[in-house]
């Protein structure tokens, strides 16, 4: 059976966009909870009281709010963006898989190289050389592991140049307040770069200026993320929703690009001269909040124009109605797909680019939380302890402004018109007092109790608890005033100290090891695919590092040192020592940039070591020339004892010899062995010592 050429099916397309937009009001209503949890978290950061809280306190009565929960909000954010962008590292590296898959190109590429090399180290013909699995394994991870070098090197290059850790920290902070941060991508950004070719009839090189496109991530509020509430994860979704708030000429933009059906955009345009933004009611609730500058802000339905984005499951039937190339056995089968609409009405339909197995969103969770889909944050976990400290904080101003002298008047006695109120060197004035009765019958004097001690230790107590709850106490958040002076005393100590204090929070960044990993294994794919290399493209797995970071820098070094000085002989040409300097610099918080190319570096070590064995040749002639000055004159004081004492036997100067021998073998044989020869030849010519008379 033959494939259908694509074309446009209105009505089936109409019943796409009718579809779609049930679901997407399904999921508004779905998330309504969420944005209650939301808004109280909101409220809670910005130290604003809950509508049905403020109802219930007296309108005399203090309504101070302590910002506990911003503080810890902050701080929370600055010490995990602190350990996951480390200054001397980055959190992620890519290193190929452990049995990697190549093409066939290029595992035929590797098996010629291997086959050359090892031809002529055998100095044999090619065709008689043969290969274990094993080398031929370990030469597949040696090609992987150069283009997973080359990827990451040009990831890196992506990330900076989208300021990716801006970009974070918004999904760090989102995910602190809110419970879950939410970046999305990649997407297309469309630049000129430039290039050089070769004009093969002028010759020389050419500059031209082509098209380009890079990777771009955005970031996405959780307000204008609708999941789908019913899944088990988020990971197991059928479909989300991304609401687009955007202004007309940012739709007339749509128009234009080929993704999306343009005339439909163009009609409904024409159909509706002014925007289609309808508020929610929490974005009502936002703008009615005493603190926001949208308070006053008029209505800008007129203004604005809301479309939705739908990231999830469509049929092979609804692709092709919208002018996809689907196969005809695919007719039945769900793809993973991209429908963007206003109101009703689709204007782009298409399968996603990177594929069913790559995500779009990726989401930072702060704590996985059983009853919520959304997990728990920062927020959820100190509303008791805020709400508690509010209470305290209240009553304690409260009890302090009545806290003084307090009087009870008679009305009966007093001038009438007289002023009760009490204040300095006020003068009273009474009347009708009768012989009996004094001033004190009249007007009393009381104190009303201070409680303000008991009220300020309550108050610790629940700080104490809120730190506890939160995860992350006072030194993990810049105040040591509590770690003790000993913990403090020296920076290796104090380091530890703030490290420990960091551990409750493992979770959260393996949580964000995980989002990691979903983002960079999104960038090689799109590389992969729309920025194709050679020289970097393979089978390639992401892993992500910001576990690391809980052990304290300082233990790290130390470990790393100490290591360093303990090898053995034999265990130094096992050990890449570059990579080792590099790992004891990081621990170091020195910055590798200092590092020279290891080019240069292995032609000064080249160098170094010529210097080195100059100057031990220089020392051994040096050491050779004493030996010999040493041995010369020991044996002319021989030569003159001999001839001073003509009884001395060859013997006696041969064990003279041997000890001078074992002292300075290397140096002196020869030398001994010429200065002997000529003391036996002089020692021949002598007569021979009279015998004395018994």
């Amino acid at each position: 059976m033959t494939d259908t050429l694509p074309v446009l099916d209105e009505s089936k397309l109409q019943s796409l966009g009718t579809r779609i937009f049930s679901l997407y009001r399904t999921h508004m209503l779905d998330r309504k909870p969420a944005e209650e949890r939301w808004l109280r978290n909101l409220r809670q950061f910005r130290g604003v009281y809950d509508p049905e809280v403020l109802a219930m306190i007296p309108k005399d009565m203090s309504k101070a709010y302590p910002k506990l929960t911003r503080w810890k909000v902050i701080g929370t954010v600055a010490r995990l963006m602190q350990m996951l962008f480390p200054q001397t590292e980055k959190n992620y590296g890519i290193k190929p898989s452990p049995l990697p898959d190549l093409s066939v190109a290029q595992l035929q590429e590797v098996l010629n190289t291997l086959v050359s090399v090892k031809a002529q180290a055998m100095q044999a013909d090619p065709r008689d050389v043969r290969l274990e699995d094993a080398e031929i394994e370990k030469a597949i991870y040696a090609f992987a592991s150069d283009k997973a070098v080359n990827m990451e090197k040009k990831i890196d290059d992506d990330l900076q140049e989208m300021e990716f850790i801006t970009l974070a920290r918004r999904v760090v902070f989102s995910a602190v307040l809110y419970n879950i941060g939410i970046l999305a991508g990649p997407l297309h950004l469309k630049t000129k770069a430039r290039v050089w070719t070769r004009d093969v009839n002028k010759g020389g090189y050419v500059a031209i200026e082509v098209d380009k496109y890079k990777p771009l991530f955005e970031f996405t509020p959780v307000w204008s993320y609708y999941p789908d509430l019913t899944a088990a994860t988020l990971d197991k979704q059928d479909g989300e929703f991304i609401r687009h708030i955007m202004t007309r000429w940012e739709v007339e933009t749509l128009i234009d690009r080929p993704d999306f059906l343009g005339d439909k955009i163009e009609k409904w345009l024409r159909e509706h001269q002014s925007g289609n933004y309808q508020s929610q009611w929490w974005e009502e609730v936002i703008k009615s909040e005493a603190k926001s500058d949208r308070t006053y802000v008029i209505s800008k339905g007129e203004r604005k124009y809301e479309l939705a984005a739908y990231y999830g499951s469509v049929t092979g039937h609804e692709l092709r109605a919208a002018g996809n190339t689907i196969a005809d056995s695919d007719l039945g089968k769900t793809f993973q797909a991209n429908v963007w609409q206003i109101d009703n009405i689709p204007i782009k339909c298409k399968l996603l680019p990177l594929g069913d197995r790559v995500k779009h969103h990726h989401v930072f969770m702060f704590e996985e939380d059983d009853l919520s889909l959304l997990g728990n944050g920062q927020c959820d976990t100190l509303r008791d302890s805020q709400l508690s400290l509010n209470e305290v904080t209240r009553a304690t101003l409260d009890n302090m402004s009545v806290i003084g002298p307090m009087a009870g008047v008679n009305d009966d006695y007093l001038t009438p018109g007289q002023d009760t109120a009490m204040r300095k060197h006020k003068t009273w004035r009474f009347e009708n007092l009768g012989g009996n009765q004094s001033i004190s019958s009249v007007l009393s004097s009381f104190n009303l109790e201070s409680h303000v001690s008991e009220l300020l230790a309550l108050r610790a107590a629940f700080l104490d608890s809120a730190d506890k709850e939160s995860g992350l106490p006072p030194p993990s958040l810049g105040d040591v005033s509590g770690g003790g002076s000993e913990a403090l005393r020296t920076q290796r100590n104090a380091s530890m100290f703030l490290g420990a204090a960091a551990l409750p929070i493992r979770d959260t960044v393996r949580n964000y090891d995980t989002f990691t990993i979903s983002v960079i294994g999104s960038l090689v794919k799109w590389n992969t695919k729309f920025d194709p290399n050679p020289n970097r493209d393979g089978d390639h797995d992401v892993i992500a590092r910001g576990s690391t970071s809980l052990i304290a820098k300082e233990v790290l070094s130390q470990a790393l040192d100490l290591f360093r000085t303990t090898l053995a002989p034999d265990e130094i040409p096992h050990i890449k020592s570059r990579l080792l300097l590099i790992e004891r610099m990081k621990a170091h918080d020195l910055p590798t940039d200092i590092l020279e190319d290891e080019d240069k570096a292995e032609q000064k070590i080249a160098v170094q070591r010529q210097l080195t064995q100059a100057q031990l040749q220089g020392e051994m002639k040096l050491t050779e020339a004493q030996a010999e000055q040493f041995v010369t004159r020991a044996l002319l004081n021989v030569a003159q004892a001999r001839k001073a004492d003509g009884t001395m036997s060859v013997d006696v100067f041969n064990s003279i010899v041997n000890a001078l021998d074992k002292q300075h073998q290397g140096a002196i044989k020869e030398h001994t062995a010429v200065t002997k020869a000529a003391i036996d030849a002089h020692l021949a010519t002598k007569p021979a010592p009279k015998k004395e008379a018994a």
